[in-house]
C-alpha cells in the first residue's frame, strides 16, 4: 500500500519547485533584460573545407591592413575599420581584373590557389548566411556598382557581381551633380544612418565605383545596467588621463592572459558574435602590441580563451572614422591596380582604367544594451588617361572671321602679342 505525502513534505515539494522555476526565471531575465522579443537559437555558418581556409586567410588580411593603417595612425587618435568591408568591395572588383592585376588581388586577399568561382562561391556565402546567424543581431551587407551612364561595360562584369554579391548596378550621369547625393543617400539607408556620406564629388575620369556597407547592430549576452555606470580615470599613453563613463557588471565573459596582454571576449545575443578586447600590460604601448600581432598569435589567443566570471569595467564609446586606404594597399601589394598598368579588361576590353581611390568610412558605438557599428567602402575606377587643361591659345595666331553658311572669309589677322592696342 502505498503511502501518501504528508502535508510538510507536500509544503516543501511546492516550496523546492517554486525556487527551481523562480531561479530560471532569474536566469531568463538576467539574459533578456526583461525584453519580450528577445530569441533564443540561431544557426551557425556552413563552411566548405576551403572556404574555412579562407576563414584564416581573411583574419590575416585584416591583421595586415589594421597594422599598416595603425603604423601611422596618430597615438592620440581613436582608429576604426572594417577590414571584411574592403575585401568585399575588392573582391567585386577584382571580377573585372585580369593577367598581373588579378593576380595582385589574389595575392594581396590570399586567394592563391582559388578559382575566381571559388572566390566568388565563398563571398556570396558570407553575404548571405551572415545576416542569418542571430535572430537578435542585425546584420545588412550590401553591395553597389554605380556607373558613367555613356561608358560601356562588360555584361560578364556585372552578372559576375549582382549573381555572386548581390550588387545592385545603376547608370547615372556622373556630370550631374545629384550623382553625388545618389550614391550617398544609398550608403545612408544601407547603415542606417550611420554613414552619411561616402563621396564628396565625383572625378571627372572617374567611370565607375563600386561601394560595400556593412551595418551592425547587436545585444550584449548580458547586459549592462546603466545605473551602474560611472565615471572613472581613463589612462592615455603619455601618462594623463581623462574621466570618461565606465559601465560595471558581474558578467559570464572568455578571458586569456599573454605575456601580459589581457584577451577578453564579450559574447552578444546567443553567442553567435562577439567582442574581443586586447589590452597591453601597463608600460607598452597599443601600436607595439598591434605591431607584434599576426595571424599565428591570433588564433593561439582564440584557442586558449576560457569561460570566466567576474566584475568587468568597459568603458562607454563611440566615434567614427574616415580614410583612403590607396596607400595601404599599396604598401600591401596592390599597386598594379592603381598604376596606368592595371588590367580591368574584363571590365571594359578597350578602356584604360586603374583604381583612382579606395575610401572607408566607420562608425561604432558601445553602451550598456549592446554595440552599432557600420562601415561602407568605395572603390573609384578611372581612365588612367590624365585630365587634360582647357585649351589655351597661348602663342601667336592667324584669324578669320568668315561667314559659316558660305564660308566667306569677311576678316584676317594674325595676334602677335595680344596686350599691344595698335595705333
Amino acid at each position: 500500500m502505498k503511502s501518501k505525502l504528508s502535508r510538510t513534505q507536500l509544503s516543501l515539494l511546492y516550496v523546492t519547485i517554486l525556487v527551481i522555476l523562480f531561479t530560471i526565471f532569474l536566469a531568463s531575465c538576467k539574459k533578456t533584460d526583461n525584453n519580450p522579443n528577445y530569441k533564443t537559437g540561431g544557426k551557425n555558418l556552413t563552411l566548405a573545407a576551403y572556404q574555412q581556409q579562407q576563414i584564416l586567410a581573411d583574419n590575416s588580411f585584416t591583421l595586415k591592413l589594421f597594422k599598416n593603417l595603425d603604423a601611422n595612425n596618430p597615438a592620440t587618435t581613436n582608429l576604426f575599420v572594417s577590414p571584411l568591408s574592403v575585401s568585399f568591395a575588392l573582391g567585386m572588383t577584382s571580377n573585372g581584373a585580369n593577367g598581373a592585376t588579378l593576380d595582385a588581388f589574389k595575392k594581396v586577399l590570399n586567394f592563391n590557389g582559388l578559382t575566381q568561382d571559388q572566390i566568388n562561391t565563398y563571398y556570396n556565402n558570407l553575404i548571405t548566411n551572415l545576416p542569418q546567424l542571430d535572430p537578435n543581431t542585425t546584420l545588412d551587407i550590401a553591395n553597389s556598382i554605380w556607373y558613367r551612364k555613356e561608358f560601356s561595360v562588360l555584361q560578364p562584369f556585372f552578372k559576375a557581381d549582382s549573381s555572386y554579391f548581390n550588387a545592385a548596378v545603376t547608370p547615372l550621369d556622373f556630370n550631374n551633380p545629384s550623382s553625388v547625393n545618389t550614391i550617398n543617400n544609398w550608403v545612408s539607408s544601407k547603415t542606417a544612418g550611420n554613414i552619411p556620406t561616402i563621396l564628396s564629388s565625383i572625378d571627372p575620369n572617374d567611370v565607375m565605383y563600386l561601394i560595400n556597407t556593412i551595418y551592425f547592430k547587436s545585444v550584449w549576452k548580458e547586459k549592462f545596467n546603466p545605473n551602474d555606470t560611472k565615471p572613472m580615470p581613463f589612462y592615455l599613453s603619455g601618462g594623463s588621463q581623462v574621466q570618461t563613463d565606465f559601465m560595471s557588471a558581474d558578467i559570464d565573459y572568455n578571458y586569456t592572459y599573454d605575456n601580459g596582454t589581457q584577451i577578453y571576449e564579450l559574447p552578444y545575443s546567443n553567442s553567435k558574435f562577439s567582442m574581443v578586447i586586447a589590452m597591453p600590460a601597463n608600460g607598452t604601448s597599443v601600436k607595439d602590441l598591434v605591431s607584434n600581432i599576426d595571424s599565428a598569435k591570433w588564433q593561439s589567443w582564440m584557442n586558449a580563451l576560457h569561460a570566466n566570471k567576474n566584475q568587468l569595467l568597459l568603458p562607454k564609446f563611440k566615434y567614427s572614422f574616415t580614410t583612403s586606404l590607396k596607400n595601404s594597399l599599396i604598401d600591401l601589394g596592390l599597386g598594379v591596380a592603381f598604376s596606368d598598368k592595371a588590367d580591368f579588361s574584363f571590365i571594359n576590353a578597350t578602356a584604360p582604367l586603374t583604381i583612382t581611390d579606395v575610401k572607408h568610412k566607420a562608425y561604432v558605438a558601445v553602451d550598456e544594451n549592446g554595440t552599432t557599428a557600420a562601415a561602407a567602402t568605395s572603390i573609384g575606377i578611372g581612365l588612367t588617361l590624365a585630365p587634360l587643361n582647357p585649351p589655351a591659345i597661348d602663342h601667336p595666331f592667324f584669324f578669320v572671321i568668315r561667314d559659316m553658311n558660305s564660308g566667306i572669309i569677311l576678316f584676317a589677322g594674325e595676334v602677335n602679342n595680344p596686350t599691344l592696342s595698335g595705333e
